[in-house]
């Protein structure tokens, strides 16, 4: 099945569902992991703590260059992370797509024929 490389990026924004869709299961996991390390790295080194996970919505003592420190190594990262996961469904896209010689459709090379002309293909086997 064809994936859309459009539909791979949009999906992408949310962390790892991009290559979820792609099926790159491990290439996803990855993306999260940087994403997730990114945010406890930027947010150390700006200094926001709290003790727990409420004192962090409150935004005590935050300022808006601060806020910005944070959300744009983030959002970065996300954007990063939705480019991976377009290329690599392009890419995917490319490599699957095989047209025939005298017609131009897509065919299927384990037939050895195109379908539709009737043309046989001379491919050469690689011997393992």
């Amino acid at each position: 099945m064809q994936r859309r490389p459009v539909v791979a990026a949009a999906l992408a924004v949310v962390p790892a569902l991009g290559h979820a869709y792609l099926r790159r299961w491990s290439r996803g996991a990855a993306w999260l992991a940087l994403l997730a390390g990114s945010a406890l790295v930027f947010a150390g080194l700006f200094g926001v703590s709290g003790s727990g996970a409420l004192a962090s919505v409150e935004f005590v003592g935050w300022s808006l260059s601060t806020g910005l420190r944070i959300v744009v190594p983030l959002v970065v990262v996300l954007a990063l992370s939705s480019l991976d996961a377009y290329v690599l469904a392009r890419r995917d896209a490319m490599r699957a797509v095989v047209t025939c010689p005298r017609c131009r459709r897509e065919v299927d090379l384990s037939l050895g024929f195109c379908w539709y002309c009737s043309v046989e293909f001379d491919y050469v086997r690689s011997e393992p």
